[in-house]
């Protein structure tokens, strides 16, 4: 049995504490879409939509461990005025390393101030080194009562990130 006196717990409760200061800041986001409900009363037809890729950011390996240099984000901008609707992305054609979509309606969350603005986060990896992106998604309108567009179908690519030419290691 191992008996322990005050100095003792005052030693291990520094001891722990010392060894997770610092390191307490885990990485968080936002959430930055949330689903679309349909409410089944809407008459309004879903509209086709017009997305574009306006950005990929890749992960990388900021030396941090907690931080969120490891995710990567794709953002794609709806041009266009539609009336009430959600969007259901899906990849159809080419590969990629992680689940990106889910099969849900989904919108901008009340978080993201652009309401054209979708944007969608995976872990990419923490490495500075990115393999390239080639996929095309699916992109289907859908209306307060569950009616679906015609699907609009878009290209994403990224070259990837490459090593730098004076690492050979």
């Amino acid at each position: 049995m191992i008996k322990i006196t005050s100095r003792t717990g005052l030693a291990i409760v520094i001891t722990v504490l010392c060894s997770v200061s610092g390191q307490l800041n885990a990485c968080s986001l936002m959430p930055l879409l949330e689903a679309f409900e349909a409410n089944h009363t809407e008459a309004i037809a879903p509209v086709t939509p017009n997305f574009k890729v306006v950005g990929i950011e890749r992960g990388s390996d900021d030396g941090n461990f907690a931080s969120c240099s490891d995710f990567g984000f794709i953002t794609f901008k709806l041009s266009g005025s539609y009336p009430p609707q959600g969007y259901i992305f899906e990849r159809v054609s080419g590969e990629f390393e992680d689940r990106l979509f889910e099969p849900v309606a989904v919108k901008p969350s009340k978080f993201v101030d652009d309401n054209s603005s979708f944007t969608f986060v995976w872990l990419d990896g923490s490495s500075n080194e990115q393999e390239p992106i080639d996929f095309t998604v699916s992109i289907v309108a859908v209306n307060g009562a569950g009616e679906r567009s015609e699907p609009q179908y878009l290209k994403v690519r990224h070259p990837g990130v490459a090593s730098p030419w004076w690492k050979f290691w």
